[in-house]
């Protein structure tokens, strides 16, 4: 197959195309190769189209086990190269963001806006989670600026940043995946996500105002939009849901079938 076929029918084509290219490494010269960070709703459906290809092989991964952003790693089925020891060549470090939010909390995208204005860009960027009121840590694979000897600021909290190794870091809980069958009176974002991530209405509503809520990656702040089938839900800190089924039941109603990951 030619690679430029898997073009026609990808969404996510400068993706695609930037992911052919370290592919087409791969196959020429036997060894692994690696992505950048991709968020799971481009991933998944990249590695679906990658899957046509009979003489490579792929694996995701996000330097740690319940990881949502990931890297895919290229190479030939030939080298027969084993989890463990794909898992231990991941290009990726930690890092840590530490200082006084008490009185000033922070999300994971203001800790990843953070990162971006001290020279790590996005694509280097993996999962970033909070750590109370403590700051953040998450997973890059670039930062040149390690030894950074200004004072840096989030806001008006001062912070501190250091690299430190991947095992030392404190992952989010492990989601254990599920479905969820639910039936609802609309669509209504704030409905689902009700359903889909066990939150009261009001709770939902109230993270969506605050921007810690996203559709297929896009950042929303309007609980009142309809979703619709195949649509992926972030939220920050607890995961994704992806609605699989949308039915109508002669009362009016929809009858929705997710999977909580």
């Amino acid at each position: 197959m030619n690679f430029n076929d898997l073009l026609i029918n990808c969404s996510y084509k400068n993706e695609m195309e930037d992911l052919l290219k370290i592919t087409n490494l791969a196959y020429k010269n036997w060894q692994v190769y690696w992505s950048n960070f991709l968020p799971y709703f481009i991933y998944e459906e990249l590695i679906e189209e990658l899957s046509k290809l009979n003489d490579l092989s792929f694996f995701v991964y996000g330097g740690y086990e319940n990881f949502s952003r990931a890297k895919i790693a290229c190479y030939r089925n030939t080298i027969l190269n084993e989890v463990d020891d794909l898992i231990s060549a991941f290009p990726g470090k930690g890092i840590e963001i530490t200082g006084n939010f008490m009185f000033d909390n922070a999300t994971q995208n203001d800790f990843r806006n953070f990162l971006t204005r001290y020279g790590i860009k996005e694509n280097s960027i993996g999962d970033i989670w909070t750590i109370g009121e403590r700051g953040a840590q998450g997973i890059i694979s670039e930062f040149k600026n390690e030894n950074i000897q200004e004072k840096l600021f989030l806001r008006d909290v001062e912070v501190n940043l250091r690299i430190i190794d991947l095992k030392d870091l404190k992952t989010p809980i492990q989601r254990i995946e599920r479905t969820i069958n639910t039936v609802e009176s609309s669509t209504r974002l704030d409905a689902i996500a009700s359903a889909g991530f066990r939150l009261s209405r009001n709770k939902i509503v109230d993270r969506i105002k605050n921007g810690l809520l996203s559709i297929n990656g896009k950042k929303v702040t309007k609980p009142i939009i309809n979703v619709k089938q195949g649509d992926k839900i972030n939220l920050e800190n607890k995961g994704f849901i992806e609605i699989l089924d949308i039915s109508e039941t002669k009362r009016g109603k929809f009858k929705i079938k997710l999977i909580k990951k």
